[in-house]
Formats: C-alpha cells, sequence, structure tokens
C-alpha cells in the first residue's frame, strides 16, 4: 500500500477504517501521504491535472501517540485538506495537542474534523480553542467522548465567540465532562448570533442539569433557526440538541472541587490508556486477506 499512497497522484480521497494498522504501520500511512504531497507537486510541474488530496479518513485504527509526528507532517504537507475523520484511534493529550496544533492549523479549508473518542483533557480542549480560528469553512466539529472538561468546555465556546465561524452548521460535544458553566458559555455564543448557520449541538452526557435555563435558550435559537431556514426538514438528527437522557448532574459542592474531579478522571483515563496501548494489534488470520496481499505484491505502479 506504501507505494500506491505515496505515487497515485490523482488521489482525492482516502477511507481506511478498522484496519487494525497500529502506530508503526499508521506512521508508514502518513509518511506515504507526506511522499505523496510531493509527487504531487512533482506532476503539476509537468503540466499534469492533478487534484488536491481533499479528505482522509483513518478511524479505529490504533494509531494512538506514537503516530502523531508522522501524521503532522502529512496534514502540514495538504494543507488544502477539506475533511479529516480520525475517530477512536487512542489518541491522548500530547498526540491530539500536536496534531492541532503543527498539523492541522495548517489545513485553512478544512470543513469537517472528527476526533470523537480519543483523549484531549484541558491540555487538547486549549489546543482546539488555539486553532479553530483558523478553520472559518469549519461545518462540522466532532470531538464527543474525549474527555474535554469543564475547563475545556469553557474555552472552546469562548475561542468560538470570538472567531469567524459564519458556515458551523454542527457541533457534537457529548460526554465530555462539561459543566454549567461550559453549557452557559456555549449559549451565550448562539445567543449573540456568533454561530448564525448552527443547528444541531450534541451535549448528552456531560455534567449539568436537563433544566438549566440555558439549555432553553439554546434549543429557542436552533428552533427559531429551523424555522426561518427548513421548516420541513424532518431530519430530527441534523437540528436541534439531542436527547439528555444521560446528564450527570453537579451539585454546589461538587462545583467547587470540580478541578480536583477532572485532574482525577484525567489520571484514570489516561491511566487506562496506557494500558490499552500496550495491548498488541491483533492480527486476523484469512486466507482471503492473505492471497489479496500476494497479489498486491505482484503489482507495479507505472
Amino acid at each position: 500500500m506504501r507505494p500506491f499512497l505515496s505515487k497515485h497522484t490523482p488521489l482525492q480521497h482516502l477511507i481506511l477504517n478498522n484496519n487494525g494498522l497500529g502506530p508503526a504501520a499508521g506512521t508508514l500511512v502518513a509518511e506515504a501521504l507526506t511522499t505523496l504531497s510531493s509527487n504531487k507537486a512533482s506532476a503539476r510541474k509537468e503540466g499534469k491535472s492533478v487534484p488536491d488530496l481533499e479528505t482522509v479518513v483513518c478511524g479505529r485504527n490504533r494509531l494512538e501517540t506514537g503516530s502523531m509526528n508522522a501524521w503532522v507532517k502529512a496534514y502540514a504537507a495538504h494543507p488544502a485538506i477539506k475533511s479529516v475523520k480520525m475517530v477512536q484511534n487512542g489518541i491522548r493529550q500530547e498526540g491530539i495537542s500536536a496534531l492541532l496544533q503543527n498539523g492541522l492549523s495548517q489545513c485553512l479549508k478544512l470543513e469537517v474534523l472528527d476526533l470523537q473518542d480519543n483523549t484531549f483533557t484541558a491540555m487538547g480542549a486549549r489546543a482546539l480553542a488555539d486553532v479553530v480560528a483558523k478553520w472559518p469553512s469549519i461545518r462540522e466539529l466532532s470531538v464527543g467522548d474525549s474527555l474535554l472538561s469543564a475547563r475545556g468546555g469553557v474555552m472552546l465556546a469562548e475561542a468560538l465567540a470570538g472567531g469567524d465561524h459564519k458556515k458551523l452548521e454542527t457541533l457534537r460535544l457529548q460526554y465530555n465532562e462539561i459543566d454549567a458553566k461550559g453549557l452557559a458559555a456555549l449559549a451565550k455564543t448562539a445567543k449573540a448570533g456568533k454561530l448564525p448557520s448552527l443547528q444541531r449541538v450534541e451535549l448528552n452526557g456531560n455534567k449539568f442539569s436537563e433544566d438549566d435555563p440555558n439549555i432553553e435558550a439554546l434549543r429557542e435559537v436552533l428552533d427559531a433557526r429551523k424555522e426561518d431556514i427548513a421548516p420541513d426538514d424532518d431530519n430530527e438528527d441534523a437540528w436541534g440538541i439531542d436527547e439528555l437522557d444521560d446528564l450527570e448532574e453537579d451539585s454546589d459542592d461538587e462545583e467547587d472541587d470540580v478541578h480536583d474531579e477532572e485532574d482525577a478522571e484525567e489520571e484514570k483515563i489516561i491511566k487506562e490508556a496506557d494500558v490499552a496501548e500496550s495491548q498488541p494489534v491483533a492480527q486476523d488470520k484469512d486466507s482471503a486477506v492473505d492471497e489479496l496481499a500476494a497479489a498486491f505484491g505482484k503489482t507495479e505502479i507505472k
């Protein structure tokens, strides 16, 4: 696959899901994409019409933090990328921060970013808040189930308020330890008209009450927008707020100690990630796969 990825200059959309790559093979894929950028540039100098790499989907592949330096270089080499989805890869906060700050920050045309089910913590949330302003074309931002933290929720909401995100339609923030302060900051941003295209916000599994007045304030903004733009659209997953049936409500005493609780939870998640990363990646034995690999081995790229 490496020769193909590095030399196939017409490549526009790369989709690799649940392939058991692990950090070593993930690094090889990313390095091949970096080489591809050079080969695309060379082909253009020869007068060939060569498209940009626009889509990278590499989810559930155990890429982990160890492969992030290579992915940083790959994304920096392809600044015209529009869609990146790297869900459930065991990437910890250091890797997420590097990926955002040094790689995806170069992708100024980014429209879709999905990093759900990795580990951000407040460190990764700060990195996201720092770079989100670089994506004026972002339409979907998905960072659910990533331990964004209470502080992280506030940082992201404030960053969205301070940026130019007129095209943002979907924001996925479920299961992130976001508390009432983060919810209030997000509702304030929406009510102020800072996100004029926002139509869907997913918040289930966070730490505030379903009766929080900011939920209703946010819902009113989204409902009014739907009525103005698409009153006949019956797609419930495209509009409004998701079902809030799994919220964790903080008490006043808990709010006083929220930072300590976040730190303890982050430490627990990180320890679990360490254990998971130490496990070998399963290699399925399949004769059909072996035959296909052998066939690829005999293939030459001209």
